[in-house]
């Protein structure tokens, strides 16, 4: 085989590959499948500047094949990672016993994903995480460095070490920036309720005090009720006090 007929057989694989339609043993979004059908134009990318490839550019599909699987196991390890119930019995050799990928007729990449529940699935593939593994496996653009950055705006991640096997540190990633965010969330939640709670509280002593004064109360008496949070006391004790402390003050005023 010539030369020119080696270009021309590698260019029409890259074609097809690149080209492929994507289908999954798990029921998949039409958005999900789209994600999946760029990830492995991605790695059909990629696969072109590998140096077997290279030298061999028939290999173009089995490396495209390659980089693409070990980019879904690394999308399902992060999925396991940040779930509680799954990260101990859903490791890395898990998702790579049970994620094959198989050329079918028709130009076809059929992705059998096992015995990975489809719920897992389905809940691992979407569109931002795609992009941030394609950030991430781009070595000239920063790595797991400039994925870091940019999902964070700068601030980095508390407590997150760097470096190991490259699906794991993708995984670890996502572990961490979701507990980042969680507790970003849950704080905005805790800070909203104390609003809410705050807001409540200050309209309610309003109307009491509104109430209170149109019906005669002592205004000390008042302020003092609202600070020492007496806002809700029956109107009777409020009533009480105030005959209470009334004759003491008259007694004072004659004694002088």
């Amino acid at each position: 085989m010539d030369d020119t007929q080696l270009v021309k057989d590698a260019q029409e694989l890259v074609n097809l590959a690149y080209g492929a339609a994507i289908e999954t043993s798990v029921e998949l979004e039409e958005d999900q499948k789209d994600a999946l059908v760029n990830l492995n134009q991605y790695c059909v990318a990629s696969a072109l500047q590998n140096p077997e490839v290279v030298k061999r550019p028939l290999k173009v599909v089995y490396k495209a094949n390659e980089g693409f699987k070990q980019a879904l196991v690394a999308l399902c390890l992060a999925g396991a990672l940040v779930n509680p119930r799954r990260k101990l019995r859903e490791n890395k050799e898990f998702f790579i016993d049970n994620i094959n990928i198989f050329q079918r007729p028709g130009n076809v990449k059929f992705i059998d994903f096992g015995n990975i529940s489809p719920e897992s699935v389905q809940a691992a593939v979407y569109w931002e995480i795609v992009e941030d593994w394609k950030l991430y496996n781009d070595r000239e653009r920063g790595g797991i460095k400039a994925l870091v950055d940019e999902k964070t705006n700068l601030t980095g991640l508390d407590n997150y070490v760097r470096g190991g096997d490259p699906i794991y540190e993708f995984a670890r990633f996502h572990r961490k920036y979701a507990e980042k965010t969680n507790k970003q969330a849950e704080q905005s939640k805790i800070a909203a309720e104390d609003a809410f709670r705050n807001a409540v509280v200050q309209s309610v002593a309003s109307e009491v005090a509104k109430q209170q004064l149109l019906e005669g109360k002592n205004p000390l008496d008042i302020i003092d009720s609202l600070l020492n949070g007496n806002v809700g006391q029956p109107q009777r004790q409020l009533g009480k006090r105030s005959e209470r402390e009334t004759p003491r003050l008259g007694y004072r005023k004659n004694k002088k």
